[in-house]
């Protein structure tokens, strides 16, 4: 029986010589996200926030006494660091309920169940609700696991992932990605053809690519959305990605020479 870790830590990519190779989430975070320091803001503004100690006292930071822009630069930053889940509880928080089905479909997958003792029963039931809308959609359709999150490093390109499933639906490899939140964005589809580029790399044919966005919240719609890997690459996803890849290389470099410089 699986007991889900919702502070699961993420697993280190090695290339063969053993060096550490950027993980693909990790180098998409080296692209400026808009959406992220404006909502940090607005989240910081909220009573809500003052009445988390944690971040509170550990910053002694009062926003609401600060400019806009200032505000913006401190919420990115905290958040990014991920030192105060005060800033990002709330979306972790949010996230919970297509985390849980995805863990639900993830137990299947591995022919277990889920132990559900540290879940609230109203998340359960809405991530239920995402798993009868997520096999509602593939009832007519033939699938065949192919690969399921395995651990994937590109000596090529270096960078790893983990891509949620690779499955054979309607005789088309298919790499499917689960998110969890209102919509699919456009990032999504980066992500997602970074990972279909490792699949190739690894001797896989993956030839479509498939994200399945699980409502996070309450109020939020079940969504699928299909392209093919020809188009995502035609389209500069890629090219994208390795430019964000090559941004957290840079600025690796950038920080050892300046804890050199200060040594």
């Amino acid at each position: 029986m699986i007991k889900i870790n919702f502070n699961e830590p993420h697993p280190t990519y090695r290339l063969k010589d053993g060096t550490i190779a950027v993980s693909v989430t990790t180098a998409m975070g080296s692209l400026n996200k808009p959406a992220l320091p404006v909502w940090g803001f607005n989240t910081g503004r909220t009573p809500r926030f003052e009445s988390i100690p944690e971040a509170a006292q550990g910053t002694g930071v009062n926003l609401k006494k600060m400019t806009k822009d200032a505000a913006i630069r401190w919420a990115f930053s905290v958040g990014q660091e991920r030192k105060f889940p005060s800033l990002y509880g709330n979306v972790d928080k949010a996230a919970d309920i297509g985390t849980v089905a995805h863990e639900i479909l993830r137990a299947r997958e591995l022919k277990d169940e889920i132990d559900n003792s540290n879940i609230e029963p109203k998340i359960w039931e809405l991530a239920l609700q995402s798993v009868k809308s997520h096999d509602k959609w593939f009832q007519d359709m033939t699938m065949e696991t192919i690969l399921f999150e395995k651990l994937l490093v590109s000596e090529k390109h270096k960078y790893g992932g983990k891509p949620d499933k690779l499955a054979l639906i309607s005789n088309e490899e298919t790499l499917l990605d689960y998110k969890s939140g209102k919509d699919i964005y456009d990032e999504y589809w980066m992500q997602v053809t970074a990972y279909a580029v490792l699949l190739l790399e690894h001797g896989y044919n993956p030839t479509r690519c498939m994200i399945i966005n699980m409502p996070k919240a309450k109020g939020d719609n079940f969504k699928i959305e299909s392209r093919g890997l020809a188009d995502l690459l035609d389209a500069g996803h890629f090219e994208l990605f390795i430019a964000a890849r090559d941004a957290y290389y840079a600025g690796k470099k950038i920080k050892a020479h300046k804890e050199v410089d200060l040594g």
